[in-house]
């Protein structure tokens, strides 16, 4: 008899794309199985045309939080889809929650997720030292030596080919050409973990004097202005014309499975802690990882196999938080203001050395 499989992922943009590994072995798994995951609305676009995925549920998070009847009409619905097996990979008290209202016979979660005397199992999720990747798969193995390895390891996105053909459409009018240009993703949902438009001023100058490549800056439309801070302040950096020309930016003016094409198809790219670094993993591009209040040993690092990881050392405030923050605690943000956009532009030059 076909399992019926639900997966419960709820979180950021970067953590569900991080979780498509861990669809990828649970249908490895359970080939026969039916496997539905539910995601928070407006992170779907990553989801499409996976292969693993046999239905996609989203869930507005903002209106359950605000209408307990809403939450209750949700989990109804998830109830008479009569699971036979519930992974929650998120650790919220409602995800747990959600799970149980499944009544599902196995449901697997974390222990130290909220209500997770709801699971039928738990396991252990430590706060520092595995991948993020690793951590996930602990809740489908028992035995780290079955945990996938190599490509299995990596995120899986899809582009359609309707993003496929709008890439090409787009970079031809802007004469951009494939594998010749460098992504530069300067924003990040948390101010902390977002390097100063000042050093990335700097390094894209340096970058456009010292190699040939076209830059490129993404962001959403929420993310317009560090755009038109950067071009700001590259307008007085001493750049030749033909240096200043090959600065683009398609800031809000693609969805997130253009997106993917646009990352997949470029030479390398410099990103803060953010999701643009687990698209870039999915292609294993070539990748420097900008750290401010965030550390590696969270476990959202690249996993890339060509990268750099590019944080300040020896400053015994950092961590100051799983996600960062708004403000710097200690009111310096050394983390990032001490970044060196010279030692980031060599970072770049040695991943890009010819193997």
């Amino acid at each position: 008899m076909t399992e019926k499989i639900l997966i419960i992922q709820t979180a950021f943009l970067g953590d569900l794309i991080l979780s498509t590994p861990f669809f990828h072995a649970v249908k490895r798994e359970f080939p026969e199985s039916e496997l539905h995951v539910l995601v928070n609305q407006g992170t779907e676009q990553v989801l499409s045309g996976n292969p693993d995925i046999n239905r996609v549920i989203c869930i507005d998070k903002k209106k359950i939080k605000k209408s307990p009847i809403a939450f209750f009409r949700f989990a109804n619905s998830l109830k008479k889809e009569r699971y036979d097996r519930v992974y929650s990979t998120h650790f919220s008290f409602r995800s747990s929650l959600l799970s149980w209202f499944t009544s599902a016979k196995f449901r697997v979660g974390y222990q130290e997720s909220g209500f997770s005397f709801l699971h039928t199992k738990t396991v252990s999720r430590p706060k520092l030292g595995p991948h993020e990747v690793e951590k996930l798969f602990s809740l489908l193995y028992d035995d780290e030596s079955d945990y996938p390895i190599g490509r299995e390891r990596r995120p899986f996105l899809y582009p359609k080919s309707s993003d496929l053909e709008s890439f090409r459409t787009t970079a031809n009018r802007m004469k951009v050409i494939e594998g010749e240009y460098i992504i530069i993703a300067p924003s990040s949902l948390w101010e902390t973990k977002r390097m100063p438009e000042e050093k990335f001023a700097s390094l894209i100058s340096l970058i456009l004097r010292k190699r040939s490549e076209t830059i490129i800056l993404i962001g959403s439309k929420a993310d317009l202005l560090i755009e038109e801070r950067i071009f700001q302040l590259l307008s007085i950096e001493p750049l030749r014309p033909h240096e200043r020309a090959r600065l683009l930016s398609i800031v809000g003016k693609t969805s997130l499975s253009e997106l993917a094409v646009w990352i997949q198809k470029s030479h390398a790219i410099i990103s803060n802690d953010s999701s643009p670094i687990h698209f870039a993993s999915a292609f294993n591009i070539p990748t420097v990882m900008i750290y401010g209040a965030t550390i590696p040993a969270f476990g959202y690092s690249t996993l890339s196999e060509k990268n750099r990881i590019m944080e300040v050392g020896h400053l015994s405030c950092r961590p100051c938080g799983i996600h960062g923050g708004r403000i710097c605690p200690e009111s310096h943000f050394r983390c990032m203001l001490d970044q060196q956009p010279q030692k980031l532009f060599e970072s770049l030059e040695e991943i890009l050395k010819p193997s």
